[in-house]
């Protein structure tokens, strides 16, 4: 069995980090690793890594300092990483049991394939009786398309070869501009039908800073259109 890397991205968690390692503990696949990475948490926040580090005494923690992002903290992980596969999973979403051996089963069974996604589902976080605004209503409930870390699941040669996450984008969108490197790269990937990721909605998730989220988001298409044209004028030379 291949080794997985699961790398878990945490700031000020709260209660939700309890929940998360429980899903990735609860895997059906069991050649993996978890390593939770402390992007400069407040003091206050110093008994519930106890108690994490308790519960779970195989999972590594790493500790940054100051915050410098999810991309950051990603970034650290892998780079520490043993896997030959890396997965990645926010401290406040969840996995379905059967998401490491699902993707290691197709990753081990096609070797052309550099890395593969499943579909999401969304859930609302306890105390919320309705999704926030920049969910739409229609979103809930279904299965959804699922390009995020949380999907994830890729070959350490392949995040080489693609890079890191930009730890210059703060505002939620260094997972689509690692995939648009991907696909500018072509990668091949495959995306599972399952919905392996169950993604919490909550008033603290960062896709909820619509307006910076939008710019950010709409400066990291003008990239991945720039390294379009910059790869489709090599190839005409």
């Amino acid at each position: 069995m291949r080794l997985v890397s699961v790398i878990v991205p945490t700031y000020n968690p709260q209660e939700h980090l309890l929940a998360c390692l429980a899903s990735v503990f609860s895997q059906t696949y069991t050649a993996y690793e978890v390593i939770v990475v402390d992007d400069g948490s407040g003091a206050e926040y110093a008994p519930l890594f106890a108690e994490v580090m308790m519960r779970y005494p195989s999972l590594r923690v790493l500790a940054a300092s100051p915050n410098r992002g999810v991309a950051h903290a990603r970034n650290l992980g892998a780079a520490a990483a043993h896997g030959e596969y890396l997965a990645f999973l926010d401290h406040d979403d969840l996995w379905d049991s059967r998401k490491l051996e699902l993707q290691t089963q197709l990753l081990d069974s096609a070797p052309d394939c550099g890395y593969v996604t499943s579909r999401q589902r969304y859930f609302l976080s306890d105390g919320m009786e309705s999704p926030p605004k920049w969910v739409r209503d229609r979103q809930m409930g279904i299965g959804l398309p699922g390009m995020l870390p949380g999907t994830l699941m890729v070959r350490v040669s392949v995040f080489a070869q693609v890079g890191d996450f930009d730890e210059s984008l703060r505002a939620g969108t260094d997972d689509v501009d690692w995939f648009f490197r991907a696909n500018t790269a072509a990668i091949r990937s495959h995306e599972l039908p399952e919905e392996l990721l169950l993604k919490r909605i909550h008033s603290r998730n960062l896709s909820a800073q619509v307006q910076a989220n939008n710019k950010e988001l709409l400066s990291v298409v003008r990239m991945n259109i720039a390294r379009r044209k910059a790869a489709a004028s090599k190839l005409r030379e």
